[in-house]
């Protein structure tokens, strides 16, 4: 019997991608929250990326230009409402001009497709409502999803397979893997497989398991607000953080694409996410401690015209960043320790790089 810890966006993609194989014994996957993605998975920004903004051989940029095709697939098979809308990535100085260009030069090593450099005159006429910018890249193969309904599409998926089940609210309290015995809320369930997909817990189940290594996760926040009423239908970066001068070392900032505005496919326009580090025991603070100012002044950095009352809280996000040894590590990393797979550190592009990432880990199970 195969066990799943934990019933995210990955862990869904691993079931099913394992449920694909001939002859696979039974596959449980255990969530511990009542409902599927209500941490990671579902508090994100729900945008579909290219793969261009991660270093050149990471796992980050590898699964995620594999899954980038493979996400529309899903999303058009499982009916789930989305938009192939584009993303622009723009220089808001002079300065940045040399990062932008380092920013295609990565694309083009990492294989993102549908990247491009295009006049921002193009965009000022489309988007009257935004500032003029010194230059941009447009990467057509950036999208938006509506995350909450791709989680329950692939929960339906999941289960409708032959010998797949899913169990929550169900947390793992401990693991015995010399009886190859995983104690759970609900009482004990032997594995022949466990795979760790929890997430921002991902450490825990590991130390249960044994583990001998010191990965520890340490929880990001991201925080956004809408804009209501506003004129921008455009999804518009800055350039991302790592990219710019002296960020280059910050194994932190990887992923981090700096506060953006995207409208999502229900309409409405975000700005955000913030990136604030939290103690290692503040996994489920959800709470928006960012200024209200801290988003009305980035929105100014784009838009000519910027109304503070039009600005609202909506929600915030946790990313599960690894540190190994107590040093940020800055890509995922997956650990196989006899009949264990560990995911660490799953955090954005996560979303998008699911079904790449449930493929290879089913190529690493055999039964």
């Amino acid at each position: 019997m195969i066990v799943i810890v934990g019933g995210g966006v990955v862990g869904l993609h691993i079931g099913i991608a394992l449920s694909q194989k001939k002859g696979h014994p039974d596959i449980f996957i255990l969530e511990k929250a009542k409902f599927l993605g209500d941490h990671t998975s579902g508090r994100n920004s729900e945008v579909i990326h290219a793969g261009f903004a991660y270093p050149t051989g990471s796992l980050k940029a590898r699964f995620c230009v594999e899954a980038n095709p493979l996400t529309y697939e899903w999303l058009e098979k499982l009916s789930v409402p989305h938009k192939r809308c584009g993303k622009w990535i723009v220089a808001l100085n002079e300065s940045e001009i040399p990062a932008l260009e380092k920013v295609m030069q990565k694309g083009k090593e990492s294989g993102a497709k549908g990247m491009s450099y295009r006049d921002t005159k193009e965009l000022a006429a489309a988007q009257p409502d935004l500032k003029e910018f010194p230059a941009g890249i447009y990467s057509e193969t950036s999208g938006m999803m509506d995350a909450a309904a791709y989680i329950r599409a692939l929960e339906r998926y999941f289960c409708a397979q032959e010998n797949c089940h899913l169990i929550y609210p169900c947390g793992v309290v401990g693991v015995d893997p010399v009886k190859k015995q995983i104690e759970t809320e609900r009482g004990p369930m032997e594995y022949s497989v466990l795979i760790n997909s929890a997430g921002l817990w991902a450490d825990d189940v590991y130390r249960m398991t044994g583990g001998p290594k010191d990965f520890r996760i340490k929880p990001f926040k991201g925080e956004y607000y809408i804009w209501r009423r506003s004129p921008i239908d455009v999804c518009l970066y800055p350039v991302p953080r790592s990219f710019l001068p002296g960020a280059e070392k910050d194994k932190t900032l990887i992923s981090n694409m700096g506060i953006h505005l995207h409208r999502s496919v229900g309409g409405d326009l975000f700005v955000g996410p913030t990136q604030v580090e939290l103690n290692w025991d503040q996994k489920n603070d959800y709470t928006i401690q960012t200024a209200p100012a801290v988003f009305v002044e980035q929105a100014k950095v784009y838009a000519k015209e910027v109304l503070a009352e039009r600005f609202e809280p909506a929600y915030a996000g946790n990313r599960p960043k690894l540190y190994e040894d107590g040093k940020a590590f800055g890509d995922y990393k997956i650990v196989q320790e006899e009949n264990h797979i560990h995911l660490l550190g799953i955090d954005s592009p996560g979303l998008t790089a699911a079904p790449a990432i449930g493929r290879h880990i089913a190529s690493r199970v055999s039964f």
